[in-house]
C-alpha cells in the first residue's frame, strides 16, 4: 500500500501520490484498556483531527515495540503514524495524497 511508489487512482479518483515523510509528530491520544487511540496531531505547524482508523498494526525492532495506525483526517489523503513504546513518541511515517 506505501512503498514510496506513484500510481493512479480508478475513474474519477485523480492521481495518488505516496511520499515518504519520517517527521516528528506531535500527538494527542487516548490510552485507555490497553489500546491506543490517535484524535489529533500536529505537523508543520497544523493540526489534523483523526476522523478514522483505517487500520492498525504493530512491528518490533529489538526491545522497541511500534505501534502504527493508518488514518485518515478531514481530507481524502491517507496518514501511517507510528507510535515509539521506548521513546514514547511519535512519527508521521508516510502519507498517500489523493488529487
Amino acid at each position: 500500500m506505501w512503498g514510496g511508489r506513484e500510481a493512479s487512482g480508478g475513474e474519477g479518483e485523480g492521481d495518488v501520490r505516496y511520499e515518504d515523510i519520517q517527521d516528528k509528530i506531535e500527538m494527542i491520544a487516548l490510552f485507555k484498556d490497553g489500546r491506543i487511540q490517535p484524535l489529533k496531531f500536529r505537523w508543520k505547524d497544523r493540526v489534523y483531527r483523526v476522523e478514522r482508523v483505517n487500520g492498525e498494526w504493530v512491528s518490533d525492532e529489538g526491545q522497541t515495540r511500534h505501534y502504527h495506525y493508518s488514518v485518515m483526517t478531514t481530507g481524502p489523503d491517507v496518514y501511517e503514524l507510528t507510535f515509539n513504546s521506548q521513546s514514547r513518541g511519535w512519527m508521521l511515517n508516510r502519507v498517500c495524497l489523493v488529487g
